[in-house]
């Protein structure tokens, strides 16, 4: 692969880049360094797209950014280290065959499991810039896909052409997310599903800040707020009310993340009672009016 951040021959990739984390729902989006300091830049993106809350920093030989190993070790580090849960439930084998669109910002780390597996992806971002670098992460592994610039709640889709609708890390800076359920309700096929994977309102820090409340007031320093949109539970379901059939997980948490009084218990046991991500399944009902 050449050096494409350090060059101009890929001006879209490099402004994909630039304006990645703008789209996400981490405070560091604000002051990372942009293109002018491309590998830096990247390690940083490869972090957050892996889920490594405490990235080790620069290390030999490490894979050129963008390239299909780079893509490899971010699939390797999310799926099969920090976040073993998400080939299981967002279900990746599961959908050969099957029209699967892929809403919500990232690299398309999770919606490439679903091309591999003979999926029929579609994947849909209000950034034209990002969708670059989700198509390179198809391309370099000869994946086939189909990639639209649209907003989530207009989306340019017929009534009822989609069996999946596979939603992550969206709901940061949308104004209207009731209209983005009923646009991906319109777009499903009678009985499709649909994945949202969200961050969890109710979680670790939630439970540390509400139990340990006088933390705040002899800590040296603030907290940081992360200006992230987190749902409960019974908002989640109240979002993606007029589909049937819900059901709810709670995952994504690190023994180190825990506070040392709750540690003893057993893990997953933790990250069902206050784990960082929600995740819902639910399918349109057979009988909807449109």
């Amino acid at each position: 692969m050449d050096r494409s951040f350090q060059n101009a021959q890929n001006p879209s990739l490099a402004l994909a880049v630039k304006d990645f984390f703008d789209l996400t729902d981490r405070p560091a989006a604000r002051t990372l360094p942009g293109p002018h300091n491309p590998r830096d830049f990247a390690e940083r993106l490869f972090a957050y797209e892996a889920l490594d809350a405490a990235p080790q920093g620069q290390i030999e030989e490490k894979p050129e950014p963008y390239s299909l190993q780079w893509f490899l070790d971010i699939e390797n580090q999310r799926h099969s280290k920090h976040a073993r849960w998400i080939p299981r439930l967002l279900e990746f084998a599961k959908h050969a065959g099957e029209n699967l669109l892929g809403l919500g910002h990232g690299l398309g780390t999770d919606w490439v499991q679903y091309a591999r597996h003979g999926a029929k992806v579609l994947v849909c971002t209000p950034s034209s810039s990002q969708l670059e670098l989700i198509r390179r992460n198809f391309q370099v592994r000869g994946l086939p896909g189909r990639f639209v610039h649209a907003a989530p709640d207009r989306l340019p889709l017929e009534n009822a052409s989609i069996d999946v609708a596979c939603i992550s890390s969206l709901w940061h800076g949308i104004d209207d997310p009731q209209g983005v359920a009923d646009e991906v309700l319109r777009v499903l096929k009678p009985g499709g599903k649909v994945l949202v994977v969200t961050p969890a309102r109710f979680d670790v820090d939630f439970w540390f800040h509400t139990v340990f409340f006088w933390y705040r007031w002899v800590a040296q320093k603030p907290s940081e707020e992360t200006g992230r949109r987190g749902f409960s539970g019974r908002q989640l379901r109240k979002l993606f009310g007029r589909f049937v059939e819900h059901r709810l997980h709670k995952r994504q948490l690190r023994r180190p993340e825990v506070p040392q009084v709750w540690r003893w218990l057993p893990l997953p046991l933790l990250a069902r009672l206050m784990g960082r991500v929600l995740i819902l399944k639910a399918f349109k009902p057979l009988s909807v009016r449109l």
